[in-house]
C-alpha cells in the first residue's frame, strides 16, 4: 500500500472511531435488555438468590424431565462450566438431584425434587410478568416483531 492509500486508510478509521457509539451497538443494547429482564426477574423473584439461568434449568426440568447434565446444558444453551456451576447450586438448594446414568457412569442425571418442582412452578408467572413489563413500551403488533426479529438474529447463531 503506497503512502497516499494508507493516509487514506488512517482518515476512514479515525472518521468511524469517531462516528463509533458503543452504547448502540447491536450486541450492547441486547446486552442491556438481557440485563434490564434479568433484574425485573430478580426483583420479584420468590425464592431468595434464584437466578434467571437457575430458573430457566429448573422449568426445563418442568418440561422435559431428568436429563444428563450435559444435554440440560445445551436446552439452555449454557456452556459446560456455566452448567457445573448453576446444577452445583440447584443441587445445595435442595431443588434438584443429581445421580450418575445407568447407561454411562461418566455422566450424570439431573432430576427435580419436589421442591424444585413447586419452585420451577411458583416463578413461570414471575417470568411471564418481568417479560410483559420488559416489553411494556411497545405496541402489542412491535412485541409480536421484536420477538421474531430476535428469533430470526438467533436463527443463524443455531445454524453455526
Amino acid at each position: 500500500m503506497d503512502q497516499k492509500n494508507m493516509d487514506e486508510a488512517k482518515i476512514d478509521m479515525a472518521e468511524a472511531i469517531d462516528a463509533y457509539d458503543p452504547r448502540n451497538h447491536p450486541a450492547q443494547l441486547v446486552r442491556r435488555v438481557h440485563q434490564r429482564g434479568a433484574q425485573l426477574f430478580t426483583q420479584a423473584v420468590l425464592t431468595p438468590n434464584l437466578s434467571v439461568t437457575q430458573f430457566v434449568a429448573l422449568v426445563t426440568l418442568l418440561k422435559v424431565g431428568p436429563v444428563a447434565q450435559s444435554h440440560l446444558g445445551r436446552l439452555t444453551s449454557m456452556d459446560p462450566s456455566t452448567t457445573t456451576v448453576v446444577v452445583r447450586k440447584l443441587e445445595k438448594d435442595g431443588l434438584i438431584k443429581k445421580t450418575r446414568s445407568k447407561d454411562d457412569q461418566r455422566a450424570s442425571v439431573i432430576e427435580l425434587t419436589e421442591a424444585g418442582r413447586a419452585c420451577a412452578a411458583d416463578h413461570v408467572p414471575v417470568s411471564l410478568r418481568a417479560g410483559e413489563e420488559l416489553l411494556a413500551p411497545l405496541t402489542p403488533i412491535e412485541r409480536t416483531l421484536f420477538m421474531e426479529l430476535l428469533r430470526k438474529v438467533m436463527s443463524g447463531a443455531d445454524e453455526s
